[in-house]
């Protein structure tokens, strides 16, 4: 019986006694926060708490427990003598880790010093079905964590805590510009001209209008401009924006941006703003003003540095850009590896290009200005330097985290740029500006002078330090496609077992590795008993085989030598792959539940054989699970094995670890004489 069965038997035992295990009302008076806080004020008064029971220690006719809320952890203390035998026993009988639970009790210190509730009543709010695993930071599937990423929240603290960090970091930016006098404000979605970027739009369908549409490439920039033209003078606009372009640990296809339109402005003057900005909304997120990111020592307590765009691509890359023709633009990028694709042929690309090379090497905080007008076909241009435009870029620790120019308001120069765009679009770079007739009509009506500035989430991710994808919630994933695992069903090893002992004991000369073997078959065998496997041999084949290669190979190697074995043997390729799997060193996902019990738990035999060599009998009938499982909290006995792997067999097979040493240690006590123990 799974652990999920255990759980709704005990469900419908409650049901029965008490009522529904999922009321739909609380009647919690305090936060744990809270509680810790005004302790010494409510330690004569009765509090009511609600949480998740994080952890249960049995000790008698006394109970310890763990409770957290979303502000925090607190002790429980639940005795026979303050709930009453009935109640008493119902904590052991229906609750389990991983259930949200109401209590009722006073505040007190325990005799250790520690902050506790004796708990006078307690109910079930929400009954766990799935139990929490027991080790999840050690989980290497990245994908599996995205996937479940309330389960990699529910666990991991940090984890948590970095999202009320980036709500923080928003807030910031909302509330200093609201400061400063800016209007927050809602542009449209969806679009029939995406504009405001050099990016490859997402497209849709209206079916109400019969009409194609696309998801907006920028936080409103020509919807903003046109606010500028109907009189407002300082707007901005935070939400999401969509760009159908690579993954990357810098960028996402749907992100948070925010975009900020200042009239009667210039770039000179946004900067200023926004480096106030910067330092303020840095200093209310974290903190502190210095900062490590991708190895580079980052101080933002300082005047930020002017950058020239064209001068630091002379010093980094030895290329005039202005002076030097397309051809050897580039046979430059060439020269220094830079991979450009044939859409990217034409002098905007290319100055990108070598651009996107050189900041690499920039550690910041400094200012990027003196943009070639081709790579900013909606900045102003310089009066003395008409090639030039009125462009700044914040660059941070080798890449670009922030953008702002002086707008351009000549709607004649913005029809001549847009049908440069086009022509671009029409050579092939699917990320050229498309003309927007309407704006330009507007630009007719007078806009005043304006200068406007963005910012996205990577800014956030740079500052803490973490990729991209791990600072969103629920970052998008390719829908999971449920593929028939073939070691569930009747499969033929493709070698007889008297075939794969004979193989074993003529490959393997080391006594003690051919009994972790035999050992593994034996485990392999019972856990394929334990999920109603038909096909037990084949997984206790599996068992057998694992380790076959390893006198014969590195710890890099070992694992893949002995599945080319495997296959050249004519071993079924879900067994082959089982054998390549489990060496979790290599970093191969297990593909099926045969693979993901083998590298789980093929060395908890070891481990258990370990705890037998130590006992004086040097038996396996004595050893019992319990001194198993305390053996592996003591990391210094049996340093070898990885305990990291071993408990992550919850999260990889649904067997609690409890329940794996449990099947484990039965089965290799059933073959302790082949196992001389």
């Amino acid at each position: 019986m799974s652990e999920r069965d255990y759980r709704l038997e005990k469900l419908q035992q409650y049901n029965k006694k008490f009522g529904t295990a999922y009321p739909a009302h609380s009647n919690r008076s305090h936060s744990i926060a809270v509680l810790l806080q005004q302790f010494d004020r409510l330690t004569d008064q009765t509090v009511i708490l609600a949480g998740r029971l994080r952890s249960k220690r049995e000790h008698g006719k006394l109970t310890f427990a763990v409770i957290e809320d979303a502000s925090g952890t607190v002790q429980l203390a639940l005795s026979q003598q303050q709930l009453g035998v009935d109640l008493y026993q119902s904590v052991a009988s229906w609750y389990d880790v991983g259930d949200i639970v109401e209590v009722t009790g006073q505040p007190f210190t325990t005799k250790a010093g520690e902050r506790s509730l004796l708990v006078q009543a307690i109910r079930l709010l929400t009954k766990a079905l799935q139990p929490l695993p027991e080790k999840w930071h050690g989980l290497q599937d990245e994908e599996t964590r995205y996937r479940k990423r309330y389960l990699d929240l529910l666990v991991d603290q940090d984890l948590r805590n970095l999202f009320v960090k980036k709500a923080k970091f928003w807030n910031s930016i909302r509330q200093f510009l609201l400061t400063e006098g800016f209007l927050e404000v809602e542009t449209p979605v969806l679009e029939t001209t995406p504009g405001g970027a050099d990016a490859e739009p997402f497209t849709t369908h209206h079916n109400a209008l019969d009409i194609d549409l696309y998801l907006r490439i920028s936080m409103g920039e020509l919807w903003q401009k046109r606010l500028m033209v109907a009189g407002y003078e300082k707007t901005f606009e935070i939400g999401r924006q969509f760009r159908n372009e690579g993954i990357s640990p810098e960028h996402l296809q749907d992100y948070t941006q925010m975009e900020f339109y200042w009239a009667y402005a210039d770039y000179q003057d946004t900067m200023k703003l926004v480096e106030r900005m910067y330092k303020h909304c840095i200093m209310e997120t974290f903190g502190t003003l210095q900062f490590t990111i991708h190895n580079f020592v980052v101080n933002f307590d300082q005047a930020w540095p002017l950058l020239n765009y064209v001068d630091t691509i002379q010093q980094y890359a030895g290329i005039d850009i202005t002076a030097a023709s397309v051809t050897q633009l580039q046979q430059r990028c060439e020269q220094l590896h830079i991979a450009i694709g044939s859409e990217q042929v034409n002098r905007a690309r290319l100055y990108d290009s070598l651009w996107k090379f050189c900041r690499k090497q920039i550690t910041g905080p400094a200012f990027l200005v003196n943009h070639p007008v081709e790579v900013s076909p909606l900045a102003k241009r310089l009066v003395d330097q008409p090639h030039l435009v009125e462009r700044y870029q914040v660059i941070v620790a080798g890449s670009e985290l922030g953008n702002g120019y002086s707008e351009l308001n000549d709607p004649i120069d913005q029809q001549q740029r847009f049908i440069e765009q086009a022509k671009l679009r029409t050579a092939g770079d699917v990320e050229a500006q498309r003309h927007d007739h309407d704006f330009v009509e507007a630009l007719e009506l007078g806009m005043p002078p304006t200068s406007g500035f963005g910012v996205s989430e990577r800014l956030f991710s740079f500052l803490a330090d973490r990729p991209i994808r791990e600072c969103v919630l629920f970052p998008l994933l390719r829908p999971k496609i449920n593929v028939v695992d073939q070691t569930l069903v009747e499969f033929s090893a493709g070698i007889s077992r008297a075939a794969a002992l004979d193989w074993m004991t003529t490959t393997v000369t080391d006594v003690n590795l051919q009994r972790h073997m035999l050992a593994t078959e034996a485990l392999m065998r019972a856990l394929a008993e334990r999920f109603k496997v038909v096909a037990v041999e084949a997984w206790g084949i599996a068992g057998l085989l694992h380790d076959i290669d390893w006198e014969n190979t590195t710890p890099e190697t070992h694992s893949m030598v002995g599945a080319d074995w495997l296959e050249q043997r004519g071993v079924h390729p879900a067994i082959v792959a089982a054998v390549r799997e489990h060496n979790y060193h290599h970093n191969l996902p297990p593909s099926s539940l045969l693979s993901k019990c083998l590298m789980s738990l093929e060395q908890l035999t070891g481990f258990i054989m370990a705890v037998a060599y130590v006992r004086p009998d040097r038996t396996l009938a004595t050893v019992e699970a319990k001194s198993v499982k305390k053996k592996l909290k003591d990391k210094a006995f049996a340093r070898g094995v990885d305990r990291a792997m071993i408990e992550q067999c919850q999260q990889l097979t649904g067997l609690t670890l409890d329940e794996a040493i449990a099947v484990c240690l039965k089965a290799m006590q059933a073959i302790a004489s082949d196992l001389d123990l």
